[in-house]
């Protein structure tokens, strides 16, 4: 009885220890990853609108509600190369140029909705920057980015080279009237201005620090006063109010190292405020004409990997206000970590979200799809989801997958580790009710019971961008392989539960997942195909070992592939790649390849999503989504391509957003149904098509809060998190009740003045707490 009460006390004096704080709660979670926003603009008439166009990761998104919600723009932009700048007529909404780095430039007239390019003229098509008129549109400035100066005084019909030789430009401002100069700014901190509207230029002025310009602003009253003001890359700003006859410093509370963009308002003439940005300290505000400067930076957030050797970036980038700015008190600042909108004239900021966390990175349909109408996705970072009404309703499917779980020794805590990469079910789905998943790094994820909860397997190899292709036969032979960015490929035969490595292809040249297929007669055949570091490889060994097969694929070698293979492959041999120059295919297994000349699509055209028919055999259809132009579609192998459906449909992984989603998909009953789906919307939203992609609807799927948990989860994620914790207290109670025995033989109540119940009970303390300490200090 006495043993008890002491171990009661004991137990006591643990719950007294959790209660004090051995039980942590999780830090919150940071927005993972951080969205580049290269470029900020906003319509004229923002305070109407409230238009908000953003790059980001290479995409062009544009908002209608102030940054709330992104719409994906894609029609007409079939550059193959980096977005650089972009700008919206001062005059009309309507109209719009942006600049590419080798794809030259393109126009909007319809506020952004669909592009097309106006190159004629260009003999360089690496484009960094451009300007339009305020006072016209026909007018457009293009500066190159090794050097170079363009103009169009028709709308970009023709354009014609102003300044030659190894001038690199680096900024451009138009005045408010084409009675004003123009001033372009170099790299060497020259200043350029033309007063024929951009025909003729001189060199005006070398300011003063001599490094590269980086901001030019002109006053809105400019005829007047005479003013503009320039950034340098060495953090000064200048200031004349001569038209550029002479120059003054004004650099006073200025911090932050590179000046990033010079605002002046509207209202200029009243309030003499204008704002700028700075590469490492964000908001800089003005109330004296750029005399003196005060920094409001709170809300705004920095990410250390701006300053890695790889990136080395700045940290914040563009500055816009509202056209409305008096009244309505709103900017946005672009930024390495995302985009900022402030709602008090820059007095607080806040991260809007940009790139969602929840834009779906991969789907997949059921095998049995024609009688369990089930289809799953993961999303960009941290949630997948299943419906099992054909996509009417979905629910969550991340029990298992808590962060807890994966975050292991994560050198990043505070962000959440589970960017999907891949999803797809099992081959035998109807009766083993299985579906895999992998994340961004080295995590193969595997559920037996249609999602409900997950197993975590760490790959032998750490290894980045995993992708799943199983095996056709897989109710007999288990088999999975799953490739990764660096070519290492891995193999299980037991259904997922363990892989080893088999092959190793070569690292692509790119950030693209690698591609791989398997024969539908791999029990007899034992082929797969994949791409590699040379291209396509083979395999006729279950991928014990591989062969580059490139006859006739020599321009492949960089380029981004997408495999597709025929479901009579046994009897047609047939392959069909996507690739950026086009689509080929093999009807030898392999051994030579042809284009497919797609007059319809352009021949050349940039495949970014790629599916063939279920019912290849009797239909010859597959489905391209090219990059720019849309969908197109044959029946009959390719000879000839329709487009189909809407092109502003985004039916394309999203640019620059590590995956190995196909974002098309056939039902496996399309002879039937005529079903398709696919994804690649700027938001959580699946597309189904029933009539073979004429048409498409568009699913909208609730997101659902992954991060509350119920009792129970919640006691088993306390386990899981403080095991070591939790077996060092039961050693250390374990080894106090082996004390509290001993103690009593050893007759130290003869030499102390307590009882020997006292010195058994304050030992056996004495080493709880002793040992606990020891534990907790090297866990």
């Amino acid at each position: 009885m006495k043993f008890l009460n002491r171990l009661k006390t004991i137990s006591i004096f643990i719950l007294l220890i959790f209660s004090l704080g051995i039980f942590q709660v999780q830090p919150a979670l940071a927005h993972r990853p951080h969205d580049v926003i290269e470029q900020v603009e906003l319509s004229p008439n923002y305070n109407q609108d409230q238009t908000v166009f953003i790059i980001a990761r290479l995409n062009l998104f544009k908002s209608t509600d102030g940054g709330s919600r992104w719409q994906r723009i894609v029609k007409g932009l079939d550059n193959r190369t980096d977005l650089s700048s972009l700008a919206i007529s001062a005059k009309t909404k309507k109209t719009l140029f942006m600049s590419t780095l080798g794809d030259g430039i393109y126009k909007s007239e319809d506020e952004g909705a669909s592009w097309f390019k106006v190159n004629q003229g260009l003999d360089n098509l690496k484009i960094d920057l451009i300007a339009i008129s305020a006072e016209s549109d026909d007018v457009v400035l293009a500066a190159g980015q090794e050097k170079g100066l363009y103009k169009t005084k028709d709308g970009g019909k023709t354009w014609s080279t102003v300044l030659d030789g190894n001038t690199k430009i680096t900024a451009l401002a138009f005045a408010p009237t084409n009675k004003d100069p123009i001033i372009a700014g170099d790299n060497k901190g020259n200043l350029y201005i033309s007063n024929d509207v951009g025909e003729a230029w001189k060199k005006a002025f070398t300011i003063q620090d001599r490094s590269a310009i980086t901001a030019l602003a002109t006053s809105p009253n400019f005829a007047a006063d005479g003013s503009f003001f320039v950034g340098t890359d060495q953090g000064s700003i200048f200031k004349t109010v001569d038209k550029g006859n002479s120059f003054t410093p004004v650099n006073k509370g200025l911090s932050g190292g590179s000046i990033r963009d010079i605002v002046i308002s509207s209202d200029y003439g009243k309030t003499s405020s204008l704002y700028a940005s700075t590469w490492h300290d964000g908001f800089f505000q003005s109330n004296d004409g750029g005399q003196s400067w005060q920094k409001s930076s709170q809300g705004l957030t920095k990410d250390h990997q701006a300053d890695q050797d790889q990136f080395k970036s700045p940290h914040f980038m563009d500055l816009r206000i509202s056209s409305n700015f008096s009244q309505d008190k709103t900017a946005f600042l672009g930024g390495f970590n995302g985009l900022f909108k402030s709602s008090d004239s820059g007095q607080s900021w806040q991260e809007i979200n940009t790139l969602s966390t929840g834009t779906i990175i991969s789907l997949d349909i059921s095998p049995n799809y024609q009688n369990d109408s089930t289809l799953a996705f993961a999303t960009y970072v941290g949630e997948a989801y299943i419906s099992k009404d054909q996509g009417a309703t979905w629910q969550v499917i991340m029990k298992g997958l808590e962060i807890p779980r994966i975050q292991g020794d994560d050198d990043e805590p505070n962000q959440d580790p589970r960017r999907f990469f891949d999803i797809a079910f099992s081959p035998n789905y109807a009766s083993d009710n299985s579906i895999f998943a992998t994340l961004l790094w080295t995590k193969f994820l595997r559920s037996t019971n249609q999602g409900n909860s997950w197993n975590i397997l760490s790959l032998s190899k750490e290894v980045r961008g995993v992708t799943i292709a199983t095996s056709p036969n897989f109710t007999a032979d288990k088999t999975i392989y799953l490739g990764s960015q660096a070519g290492i490929t891995f193999k299980s035969t037991d259904a997922g539960k363990t892989f080893s490595v088999i092959a190793t292809l070569g690292k692509r040249a790119n950030n693209e997942p690698p591609a791989i297929v398997v024969s539908p007669d791999f029990a007899a055949d034992k082929t797969l195909y994949a791409s590699g570091k040379e291209g396509v490889y083979k395999s006729v060994d279950a991928g014990q070992t591989w062969q580059p097969i490139n006859n006739g694929l020599n321009l492949l070698i960089n380029s981004r592939i997408q495999l597709a293979i025929s479901p009579n492959y046994k009897l047609d041999q047939t392959v069909i790649l996507g690739t950026e120059m086009g689509i080929f295919k093999t009807q030898d297994g392999g051994k030579s390849w042809v284009k497919l000349a797609g007059s319809a699509y352009g021949g050349d055209g940039y495949i970014e999503g790629f599916a063939i028919s279920p019912n290849y055999q009797n239909d010859q259809t597959f489905i391209a989504s090219v990059r720019g132009k849309g969908l197109f579609k044959t029946v009959n192998g390719g000879q000839s391509f329709t487009l189909i459906g809407d092109q502003s449909l985004p039916l394309a992984k999203m640019t620059s957003v590590p995956s190995a989603g196909i974002p098309i998909q056939f039902s496996p009953a399309y002879a039937k149904d005529q079903t398709i789906y696919g994804f690649g919307s700027a938001n959580t939203e699946v597309f189904k098509s029933t009539d073979g992609g004429n048409t498409w609807t568009t699913l909208a799927v609730q997101r659902q809060d992954t991060s509350k948990y119920d009792l129970l989860t919640s006691v088993q994620l306390q386990l899981y998190i403080y095991r070591r914790r939790i077996l060092s207290i039961l050693v250390a109670l374990i080894m106090a009740v082996a004390s509290y025995f001993l103690v009593g033989y050893l007759g130290l109540e003869k030499k102390l003045p307590l009882s020997k119940v006292q010195i058994k009970a304050f030992s056996s303390f004495l080493v709880f707490l002793v040992v606990l300490l020891v534990l907790f200090k090297l866990v």
